[in-house]
């Protein structure tokens, strides 16, 4: 499914406080880690059936920082990390799908099990590059991505176990999209889950310590939240070979109220001008409305001035109905300050993805 990790796609929860006491004065420590993967490619589409069952193979490199201040713990209630994590990609399958390198930004908030235990989600996105791009003489069986550059998600869940207070051992089930957003035709899309097994060595020496925990509705913090923004990118045909791609401009909007220290449940209006759909009814002779909305629900993690959200929506109004009834929204918003954000956002109908868009809005 695109996303996800689709996320956007994603993600975005927060990091790992480990090893903090009150009089703790390290506000994070550096973490450096490797990690095996293997998987498999699901085969979503009957598009791409004929590169048969590829079993992907990767090596990862971590570079990340995990939160030690207090003020961290509170905000999830978990110990965050983050960083950049770099892998390399065989997808086995090197005439049609090729090579590839992943480089993307996670957040992952751990959760204590014990002292030398914790459990962890990641969440990320970046880029991607894969060497055998679709083309139709040399490589007409990859439907899966038509673009050397591509972008990549991430959705993962961790078992830690520190076994030093220098070295921790992570097994990890993740599951990994690599699409160009809709940029360009074809793009079906590559989806696989991997287990992963990997080390992570600290400089400086740690343990997952307890931390009071504190109310967070003594906060002050208001509860109710609401966006507005304007979102903004561009495609191309469906199926079209041609380079010529048309804006696809959206007004949003969302109401949020916070549950629990990192959670918030929506209700979200979608309207969209999608100008592909309006060429491709332009080209038919039809005469429909290309313009479209739709209703949405969903949850949104609150990370500090990171919101990472995933909602399920169903068009209330789509006259040319080329698509599914159904869709997903996926994003991640950085407020810039209290009330101006900006951030990315993915439309997705079931595995595949529709466009990737960039957004600028105010909450109140």
């Amino acid at each position: 499914m695109l996303i996800l990790r689709n996320w956007l796609i994603i993600a975005c929860l927060s990091f790992a406080q480990i090893g903090m006491s009150a009089d703790d004065s390290l506000k994070s420590v550096a973490a450096i880690g490797v990690k095996g993967h293997y998987g498999f490619v699901i085969l979503h589409s009957q598009d791409i059936r004929p590169i048969g069952q590829s079993c992907p193979r990767g090596v990862s490199v971590d570079v990340s920082w995990h939160k030690l201040s207090r003020n961290a713990f509170n905000s999830c209630l978990c110990f965050p990390r983050m960083g950049v994590s770099t892998t390399y990609w065989g997808f086995d399958n090197p005439e049609v799908l090729g090579q590839g390198v992943t480089s993307v930004f996670f957040l992952e908030p751990f959760f204590r099990i014990s002292q030398h235990a914790a459990f962890s989600f990641r969440s990320g996105f970046g880029l991607a590059y894969a060497n055998k791009p679709y083309d139709e003489i040399t490589n007409p069986d990859n439907l899966s991505y038509s673009t050397r550059l591509s972008f990549a998600l991430e959705l993962g869940a961790n078992l830690n176990y520190h076994f030093s207070n220098k070295y921790m051992f992570a097994l990890s089930a993740n599951y990994n999209h690599i699409s160009n957003g809709g940029m360009k035709e074809p793009n079906k899309g590559i989806n696989y889950p991997t287990f992963g097994l990997g080390v992570y060595y600290y400089p400086e020496p740690f343990q997952f310590r307890k931390v009071v925990r504190e109310d967070w509705r003594t906060a002050g913090k208001k509860r109710n939240m609401f966006y507005f923004w304007i979102s903004g990118t561009a495609k191309q045909l469906s199926g079209s070979a041609q380079l010529k791609r048309y804006p696809v401009i959206g007004v949003n909007g969302r109401v949020a109220r916070q549950v629990s220290r990192i959670n918030a449940i929506n209700l979200g209006l979608d309207f969209l001008a999608d100008g592909a759909h309006r060429e491709e009814i332009k080209r038919s002779g039809e005469s429909v409305d290309y313009l479209k909305a739709g209703m949405l629900i969903g949850n949104e993690f609150l990370l500090g001035k990171f919101n990472f959200s995933q909602q399920f929506g169903i068009y209330i109004y789509d006259p040319y109905n080329r698509d599914a009834d159904v869709y997903q929204r996926y994003g991640l918003d950085y407020h810039i300050s209290q009330k101006l954000f900006s951030g990315i956002g993915l439309k997705a109908h079931g595995h595949v993805a529709d466009f990737l868009d960039f957004r600028i809005g105010v909450s109140l």
